[in-house]
């Protein structure tokens, strides 16, 4: 439940208790009853004049809050009343005279001696009360420094009252001030001293009594005891000594020694507590710190990558990080103050914006992608998160807006929706499937080639000369590098069909590809070392063909009578994975370097090195596909060594 809420109720409490029993009090004088005014055993009793200003007391307090002007000159009317009617009395006392205002509203007939006339006490109290609640009113800040202790005073002495009636001291005991003062009046004073307490402003000894600093913590818990043991002991002190148990004197220094005891013990209760309390707090701070730490980091490290403005409820700019100017190219001045409006561009229509505040107004997060106007006219294109920000009560004091710049992506995704980039995909569809009908359609008549041209030279072989029987072999050999060339360029047009990214094991693979070439591997005494390869995502069989190749050129393009050495190694960059291979081969001229990765491109003599000169556009199609780069370095007979790079987001 609210505090203020509490409060409230218990004011509301206060001043229903105190209007009801000085109404019932003023009744009662009026009907001669006696139920309420005379309780005290030892004839005390609550005059028509006290219940009377209590009423008006009551009065004032309930209208001391309200602005009209009428109300204003209600309220010092009877707070004078309160002050005039205490004054006189007081005054009657200290010059023995009669003004008569005792018996001016009801005649006291009860009452033997000063008939009708509150006591010292009571009429003090009132004209304090009266002073404490017209200087509420003042605007002067020394005055309620002063002031604000008559609350304070009128408690202390309607205790004195209380603690001679619980000890039971008799009237004629008690000092002349006090003597007539009852326990209703006493307890009613309590009551609305409290009520003026909470009149003044939230300063000097108010703020000491309910601030949450320890300090104030301490005074409330030692509150209790300050007034409860010293008068419990009392209590018990007067009846040992009423009793004949205990001397006088000795009385006295029992209650010394048990006053001691209590205060220290209850001295010793506080300070552990406040101790466990400082602890605590110490821990709260320490945590509080780190926290601090973390949200500074968090912050630096969104100022990093982010765009990010605060605003008011009102879409008011209240603040922005350095990005923001960055990206906007408007100083921070020009931004502060301003709305979004400032950055707006002409891109969205209204209602795409309507329907954001809608959102972010009925206090959930909104997400969309925004086009942006900087200072200079240029556009900027932002992936925006705008989030609410509540306060204790749930309501919304701030908007936060985050921005990643996505102008690159934006302008990506536009050139990939351009017709130049269409009709692209388009060629590049229409030459594919070119090259793999072309490649299919040629392998039949050059099958029927080679069918009719082995025919023949089993059928007339013995009948041929020499220079028939090696047309025949140049014919032979002509058909197989025709059909392997055919069955090349139909694998290069199949690379990339049909087939999804997958986790590929580097380690697996390459030892899948040794397996493939062992017999290669052990006629010429190759070794291959690699590291500790990554798990990609990439296409399976296009890496292995990839991985197959490269080997397969690192072997072949190796020096004579020396053993290949081929070293796979691999290292993790920022965006990608970077793959090298690199031989002790016959290595290649800087100025065929890029040629080699053309297709049909070869750098030597058939009779040299077999192949089709199509293995390495293979590899740099297969690495094109994961969206990689492949490239060489290279010298003449200090081998070479291929990169390639496979990007993480595969």
């Amino acid at each position: 439940m609210n505090k203020k809420f509490v409060k409230n109720i218990l004011r509301l409490l206060l001043l229903a208790i105190v209007f009801i029993s000085s109404t019932v009090a003023m009744l009662e004088w009026l009907v001669k009853s006696k139920f309420y005014f005379t309780v005290n055993d030892d004839g005390a009793t609550t005059k028509f004049n006290t219940a009377l200003l209590f009423f008006l007391a009551v009065l004032s307090l309930l209208i001391s809050n309200l602005k009209q002007k009428k109300s204003r000159i209600l309220f010092f009317t009877l707070s004078t009343v309160i002050l005039i009617i205490s004054t006189l009395t007081i005054l009657q006392y200290v010059f023995t005279i009669d003004l008569l205002i005792d018996n001016l509203f009801m005649k006291d007939t009860i009452t033997k001696e000063l008939p009708g006339r509150m006591s010292e006490a009571t009429a003090f109290c009132f004209m304090l009360f009266s002073i404490g609640i017209m200087s509420s009113k003042s605007n002067s800040k020394n005055l309620l420094k002063v002031t604000q202790h008559i609350p304070i005073s009128i408690i202390m002495l309607s205790f004195i009252s209380l603690i001679s009636f619980g000890l039971r001291i008799p009237i004629d005991s008690k000092t002349v001030f006090f003597k007539t003062m009852s326990i209703q009046t006493s307890l009613t004073f309590i009551f609305i001293a409290v009520l003026l307490f909470y009149k003044f402003p939230y300063f000097g000894i108010k703020r000491a009594f309910l601030s949450e600093y320890s300090g104030s913590k301490l005074l409330r818990k030692l509150l209790p005891y300050v007034i409860l043991i010293p008068f419990l002991l009392s209590y018990v002190l007067l009846s040992l000594i009423n009793n004949n148990y205990v001397e006088e004197q000795f009385g006295i220094i029992l209650y010394t020694i048990a006053l001691i005891i209590f205060s220290f013990s209850y001295t010793f209760i506080s300070a552990v507590s406040l101790n466990r309390s400082e602890r605590k707090r110490k821990d709260l701070e320490t945590d509080l710190l780190v926290k601090n730490q973390e949200l500074y980091q968090f912050k630096d490290a969104l100022d990093e990558i982010a765009i990010v403005a605060i605003t008011d409820e009102n879409a008011v700019i209240k603040y922005v990080n350095d990005n923001f100017c960055k990206i906007s190219k408007y100083s921070r001045e020009e931004i502060l103050g301003n709305t979004s409006l400032i950055v707006r561009s002409d891109h969205h229509p209204e209602s795409y914006f309507w329907d954001a505040w809608y959102r972010v107004a009925s206090g959930k997060p909104w997400f969309g992608e925004i086009k942006n106007k900087a200072k200079d006219g240029s556009h900027y294109w932002t992936d925006t998160a705008v989030v609410p920000l509540k306060n204790k009560g749930g309501n919304i004091k701030e908007f936060m807006s985050i921005q990643l710049d996505i102008t690159k992506r934006k302008e990506a995704e536009e050139l990939l929706n351009s017709k130049y980039v269409k009709t692209l995909e388009q060629k590049n569809k229409e030459l594919e499937q070119f090259s793999y009908i072309t490649s299919h359609d040629l392998q039949e008549p050059l099958r029927t080639i080679t069918s009719f041209s082995d025919i023949i030279h089993e059928e007339y072989y013995d009948k041929l000369d020499d220079h028939a029987r090696q047309i025949f072999t140049f014919i032979k050999k002509a058909t197989t590098r025709m059909s392997n060339l055919i069955k090349n360029l139909l694998d290069y047009s199949r690379i990339g069909h049909k087939e999804e990214l997958v986790d590929v094991d580097c380690n697996l693979l390459i030892k899948e590809v040794k397996s493939d070439l062992t017999n290669r591997i052990q006629k010429t005494n190759t070794l291959i070392s690699t590291n500790n390869l990554p798990i990609i995502k990439g296409y399976p069989t296009g890496l292995r063909l990839l991985f197959q190749n490269l080997i397969s050129n690192a072997i072949k393009f190796s020096k004579k009578d020396v053993a290949p050495i081929i070293i796979i190694s691999c290292e993790k960059k920022e965006n990608y994975w970077k793959f090298s291979i690199r031989d002790n081969g016959i290595g290649i001229e800087k100025e065929h370097q890029k040629k080699i990765f053309s297709i049909f491109q070869r750098l030597h003599l058939k009779e040299e090195y077999e192949g089709t000169g199509i293995g390495l556009a293979h590899c740099q199609k297969i690495i094109g596909l994961h969206g990689g780069e492949i490239s060489v370095k290279s010298k003449p007979n200090e081998g070479s060594t291929f990169y390639f790079t496979i990007p993480h987001n595969n």
